[in-house]
């Protein structure tokens, strides 16, 4: 076991725990696959199994036996050569009414929601009062119509356009009309486009670097060994097995 899955393994009495039984479990079968008398199939998947995990061990062996480079230096590199990939685009943090037109006409769900904007326009800081007592979005009423920070194409179009016109925290928009009723909504805070930090993204771009490069070394290897001596693959003999697949047959056996 590598030495970072050890210690976490050892961090915690469970996760321990569980592994042991785990593991006891999985000899246990395997002791009991062995006893019994195995079929063709299985003697096969029992062996290839090894041979994947045999080969797995030796790529791994040779891929760690060669000089690794800078990971770091690749990730900041990465960062610096695509930075459209960084950006954190204009958010805003909204809050919102939600007056539907269930039970009542549409006429009357304009009344209710042009009525929660003079509430909301003479003390905007009591919007939550006002989401509490008036929204029909369900989840708005427990957090006070709180929507949280979203960018463009998290809301839908007339909703987004309102929101996103508006300029200094507490001022409120609406009625709103779109699909679900109309909206009452007040901007709570906006945030500018930002580039992300490097610090903040370094340990994904640097597990992303390693990928890339251990995916690049086993890539070279598999056409190492492609190339060695007395490794010839019969091209004819493949084309000979190779069964034009009939997916009217495959349809009616998967409906069986």
């Amino acid at each position: 076991m590598p030495e970072q899955g050890r210690a976490e393994l050892m961090a915690s009495e469970k996760r321990l725990r569980d592994f042991v039984a785990q593991l006891f479990a999985v000899r246990k079968l395997s002791d009991e696959a062995r006893a019994r008398t195995l079929d063709a199939g299985e003697r096969w998947k029992i062996d290839a199994s090894m041979e994947r995990a045999a080969a797995q061990v030796q790529l791994d062996h040779l891929v760690n036996g060669q000089e690794l480079p800078d990971f770091d230096k690749a990730a900041r590199e990465f960062y610096v050569a695509h930075p459209e990939q960084f950006v954190q685009p204009e958010q805003v943090h909204a809050q919102h009414v939600l007056i539907k037109s269930e039970g009542r006409s549409k006429e009357e769900a304009l009344v209710l929601a042009k009525q929660v904007v003079a509430q909301a326009n003479k003390d905007s800081q009591d919007f939550g009062k006002l989401a509490a007592e008036f929204t029909e979005d369900p989840s708005g009423k427990a957090n006070g119509g709180d929507l949280g920070f979203f960018a463009r194409g998290s809301m839908v179009k007339p909703f987004e356009d309102a929101i996103f016109g508006l300029k200094s925290p507490g001022e409120i928009v609406g009625p709103v009309e779109s699909q679900f009723g109309f909206h009452v909504i007040r901007l709570v805070e906006r945030k500018a486009e930002t580039t992300i930090p490097f610090d903040e993204v370094k340990d994904k771009l640097v597990r992303d670097e390693t990928l890339k490069y251990r995916r690049m070394a086993i890539g070279k290897e598999y056409g190492r060994i492609g190339k060695l001596p007395g490794i010839e693959v019969d091209q004819d003999a493949i084309k000979a097995l190779v069964k034009p697949l009939d997916f009217k047959a495959h349809a009616r056996a998967a409906e069986k």
